[in-house]
């Protein structure tokens, strides 16, 4: 697994090379920023091709942040691609209730991740329009299950540390997928975006025929250095 994931990181970095030099090449503008953001996020889950059908049961949208560093590689005045690295939160939020009875679960993963977007820009006047998309990677760091249980004003917690690995009991710590944006640019520095994460692989370990992705939106503030 930690071979895999050197490989994993090995060839991201070769990309990034390979994108600094077509930027050199083609005398494209290196900028570097910093960047944070809010995550709600939740899980895509399915048995057997099949989505839960009870709401108690779906998983809901869990708040969390992201926290890291971009480069942007201006292509031309409206191309440009912004490589990332970042660490994200991920995860979901199970609960419901019944007859005095009631129960909250929560999966809270920290990930290292990746993203390398294509960036177009459209000038509207002082401001720019951000259209973006492109893949992310991302590696587990840690993760915790957190429950609550309370029945007739009694409350019970409970707090369980998640195992990452390639065994089956233990959740997979490799995560990647498609990310999809929206924003503005403000004094040609400062971009504000709203993005949507679609997690292409499964969490599960195994011939599982169990399946849960990661997803969710992303809210996020950059500023760049050096424009």
């Amino acid at each position: 697994m930690k071979n895999f994931f050197l490989v994993s990181s090995s060839r991201i970095v070769l990309i990034l090379l390979v994108f600094v030099l077509t930027a050199s090449y083609a005398h494209a503008q290196l900028t570097f920023g910093a960047r944070a953001g809010l995550n709600l996020t939740n899980f895509s889950e399915s048995y057997d091709g099949k989505k839960a059908e009870d709401d108690e049961y779906k998983p809901k949208f869990k708040p969390g942040f992201q926290l890291g560093v971009v480069a942007e590689f201006a292509l031309s005045d409206n191309l440009g691609i912004q490589p990332g690295i970042l660490v994200a939160t991920q995860g979901a939020v199970y609960k419901g209730s019944e007859d005095g009875y009631s129960w909250k679960e929560s999966t809270n993963l920290t990930y290292l991740q990746i993203p390398v977007n294509v960036q177009y820009k459209m000038d509207m006047g002082g401001t720019n329009l951000l259209l973006q998309a492109g893949p992310y990677l991302g590696y587990a760091l840690g993760g915790k299950y957190k429950a609550e249980y309370t029945e007739d004003g009694d409350t019970e917690k409970d707090e369980e540390k998640i195992e990452f690995g390639t065994e089956d009991e233990k959740m997979n710590p490799m995560d990647f997928g498609l990310g999809l944006g929206i924003g503005l640019e403000l004094n040609n520095n400062m971009q504000i975006g709203l993005g949507y994460n679609l997690g292409l692989k499964n969490l599960v370990n195994g011939d599982s025929k169990y399946v849960v992705k990661n997803n969710g939106l992303v809210l996020t503030v950059t500023f760049l250095f050096g424009k």
